[in-house]
C-alpha cells in the first residue's frame, strides 16, 4: 500500500529540511578527513585512535571520491537511514499489529528531534539505527519458524551492527528478551512465540555466537583506543533525563511523549502483545544496561543508545492499535501526531541554526580566511586537532603549517611573523611543548584571542 512510503517521505523530507546548515563540527570533520585521506594514512589512523568507526569512513570514500566533501555529501546517508528507518518502523509496526500502528511510528520516529539531529549528521548513528531495525525484522522472521538461512542473515545483520557501532550489540539482549518473553497466549513452556518450538532459541544463539565471532577482531582493537572515549563520564540520573529531553527537545515534548508512550504499553499490554514484546525491551533494555555498565566502566552517551528509538516510536505507535465501538476515537491518532509536530517544532528549527553544533568549525574557518595573511604559519594543538577542525580547509592552504614540524620547534617557529594556534580551550596549553616554547619566547606574543565554539584561535606575532 502507498501509505507505508509515507512515513519514509516524512522523514527524508525532514532530513534534507536545513541540512546544509548547521556547520559540521569536529567528529564531521574527522569523517571528512578518513573518507578523503590515503589508503596508508586511513590504516594507521584505524590502528591508532579510530577503528570502531572504520567501516563507516570505507562506506564514505566512494561517495567521497565522486562528489567530493560538503555538507549535502558527507550528510547523506544518514538522512537516507533516518528515512529507511522510519520505513522499517513501518513495516514491524504493520507486521507485529496493523497498519495505521506502523504508519504512526514511522511517522512519529521523523519527527522525533533526536532523530533529526544525528540524521543529519556525517557519523554512523543513524546507520546503525537502519541496521538495529533491520536485524530485528530478522528476528522475527526467525522466531516465527525461519530455517538456517535466516540465520545466517540475522546473525550477518548483528555483525554489521557491531562493525557499525561495538556499543550497538547491547541490542542483542533486548532480542533474548523478546524471544523468550512468554506469550500469555502460547502453551510453550520454554516461553516462546506461539508454536515456534526450541527450534528459534539455538537459531538465535548460533547467529549471536557467529556475529561475535566476526566482530571480534574489531573488538581486540578497540580494547586498545580506549582513549577515544576517555571523555565519557559515570552517568547519573540527570544523564538519563537529558537523555529523554534530546529525544523530545523540550520538556513539554517530554511530558506529552512521555504519556503517549505509557498508553502505547497499556494498549499493547490489552491488544497488541506482539509488539510489546518487541516494542519495550528494545526501548528500554540497552538504555538501562549503556547506564548499569556506565557505573563501572563509562560507556553510555545519547548518541550511542540511538538505536532504541525506533522501540520507542513503536510504543508511540501502539496507541493507534486502540479498539473503541463506534471508531469514535478514529482522529486520535492523526491529533497527537499533529500535537507532537507543534511541540517538536522548536527543537527543530534550533537543530538548524549554524551554531546548533558543539563546534562551529565554519565560522572558525571564516575568521582565519578573513584575518590571515599569505606566510601565516599554523600551529594544531594537540597535533591530532587537525583532524578535528579541517573540514573547511580552504583557509588553511594558505597558512605554512608547522603542527609536525621538524627539528627544533622554535626554529620553524622563528621563520614565520604570524602563527594561529588552533586548539581546545586552554585544555591542552599548559602540557604541550610548542605552546609553552612560543608563551615562553620573549620574541612571540599573543596578538589577539578568540574562542569559536569550543574551539579557541591564538594569534602569536613575532616582533
Amino acid at each position: 500500500m502507498y501509505w507505508r512510503g509515507v512515513p519514509p517521505l516524512a522523514a527524508l523530507g525532514v532530513g534534507l529540511a536545513g541540512v546544509t546548515v548547521p556547520s559540521f563540527w569536529r567528529d564531521e570533520s574527522v569523517s571528512a578527513a578518513a573518507a578523503r585521506m590515503p589508503w596508508d594514512r586511513l590504516w594507521r589512523l584505524l590502528g591508532s585512535m579510530d577503528a570502531v568507526h572504520g567501516l563507516y569512513y570505507l562506506l564514505l570514500r566512494p561517495l567521497v571520491a565522486v562528489f567530493g566533501v560538503g555538507e549535502v555529501v558527507l550528510r547523506l546517508p544518514s538522512v537516507l537511514a533516518m528515512a529507511a528507518t522510519a520505513y522499517g518502523v513501518c513495516r514491524i509496526g504493520e507486521r507485529l499489529a496493523a497498519l495505521r500502528v506502523g504508519i504512526v511510528a514511522g511517522l512519529a520516529y521523523a519527527l522525533l528531534p533526536i532523530v533529526s539531529r544525528y540524521g543529519q549528521e556525517a557519523r554512523s548513528y543513524a546507520l546503525v539505527s537502519a541496521v538495529a531495525v533491520l536485524a530485528t525484522w530478522l528476528l522475527l522472521d526467525l522466531v516465527e519458524g525461519g530455517g538456517w538461512r535466516v540465520c545466517l542473515a540475522y546473525g550477518g545483520s548483528l555483525a554489521l551492527l557491531g562493525w557499525l557501532h561495538l556499543y550497538a550489540l547491547l541490542l542483542v539482549p533486548s532480542h533474548l528478551a523478546t524471544v523468550l518473553w512468554r506469550p500469555s497466549d502460547s502453551g510453550s513452556a520454554r516461553g516462546l512465540w506461539p508454536g515456534s518450538g526450541s527450534a528459534p532459541v539455538r537459531r538465535w544463539a548460533v547467529a549471536v555466537a557467529g556475529a561475535v565471532v566476526a566482530v571480534l577482531p574489531l573488538a581486540l582493537v578497540a580494547v586498545h583506543e580506549q582513549r577515544q572515549v576517555a571523555w565519557l563520564r559515570t552517568p547519573g540520573v540527570m544523564r538519563l533525563a537529558g537523555f529523554a529531553y534530546r529525544v523530545g527537545g523540550s520538556w513539554v515534548a517530554v511530558v506529552f511523549l512521555g504519556g503517549l508512550g505509557l498508553a502505547g504499553v497499556v494498549v499493547a499490554a490489552r491488544s497488541e502483545r506482539a509488539l510489546l514484546r518487541v516494542a519495550l525491551p528494545w526501548a528500554v533494555l540497552p538504555v538501562a544496561l549503556s547506564f548499569a555498565i556506565s557505573q563501572v566502566h563509562p560507556v553510555y552517551s545519547p548518541r550511542y543508545v540511538l538505536f532504541c528509538v525506533p522501540g520507542f516510536a513503536l510504543l508511540l505507535g501502539a496507541v493507534a492499535g486502540v479498539a473503541v465501538p463506534g471508531g469514535r476515537w478514529r482522529w486520535a491518532a492523526p491529533a497527537a501526531l499533529v500535537l507532537l509536530a507543534v511541540l517538536v517544532l522548536p527543537a527543530q528549527v534550533a537543530l538548524r541554526r549554524p551554531d546548533s553544533r558543539p563546534d562551529n568549525l565554519r565560522a572558525m574557518a571564516g575568521t582565519l580566511a578573513a584575518q590571515e595573511r599569505p606566510g601565516d604559519g599554523v600551529l594544531f594543538v594537540p597535533r591530532p586537532f587537525r583532524l578535528f577542525v579541517g573540514v573547511y580547509e580552504a583557509p588553511l592552504r594558505v597558512l605554512h603549517d608547522i603542527t609536525y614540524a621538524r627539528g627544533p620547534f622554535l626554529r620553524q617557529a622563528d621563520r614565520l611573523r604570524r602563527i594561529w594556534m588552533v586548539s581546545p580551550p586552554h585544555r591542552h596549553w599548559a602540557g604541550d611543548r610548542r605552546c609553552q616554547e612560543l608563551l615562553h619566547d620573549p620574541l612571540f606574543r599573543v596578538a589577539t584571542s578568540e574562542t569559536i565554539g569550543r574551539i579557541r584561535l591564538t594569534l602569536f606575532t613575532h616582533t
